[in-house]
């Protein structure tokens, strides 16, 4: 009776206890996120930013990326070191980011355009 009872627990107890996993635990779900965070150079006009978001849009069209997201900072804390903008987008394999993303024609374009407008620029990888 002690086995069985240590059984039930052993299997319901996990189950009850959401925090023993994680969300796309299945490696087979999980994305890798590209996030680029952005501060724009001083005196850069909301028509510039407008055109980097635009721009960024567009790179949605290379094969590989799953999602992307062009946003400004909403936070209240203040905490946000200049960085006004995030450019966020989703990959299925380090592959699709490393050899077919990062050197893609369009994504080489976009950082030409992009990179005149920054003073900084800060990228953080990863697995979710």
């Amino acid at each position: 009776m002690r086995t069985l009872t240590f059984l039930i627990f052993s299997c319901i107890i996990p189950l009850l206890n959401p925090s023993n996993s994680l969300p796309n635990d299945n490696p087979m779900e999980r994305k890798l996120q590209h996030i680029v965070l952005i501060e724009f150079k001083a005196g850069t006009q909301p028509e510039d930013i407008q055109a980097v978001k635009t721009a960024a849009l567009k790179l949605q069209e290379i094969p590989g990326v799953m999602a992307l997201r062009f946003s400004e900072n909403v936070s209240p804390e203040n905490l946000n070191k200049n960085y006004t903008h995030a450019l966020t987008m989703w990959f299925k394999t380090t592959s699709d980011r490393d050899e077919v993303y990062l050197p893609h024609p369009k994504h080489q374009k976009f950082v030409d355009f992009f990179v005149p407008y920054t003073a900084n620029v800060l990228v953080f990888d990863y697995w979710e």
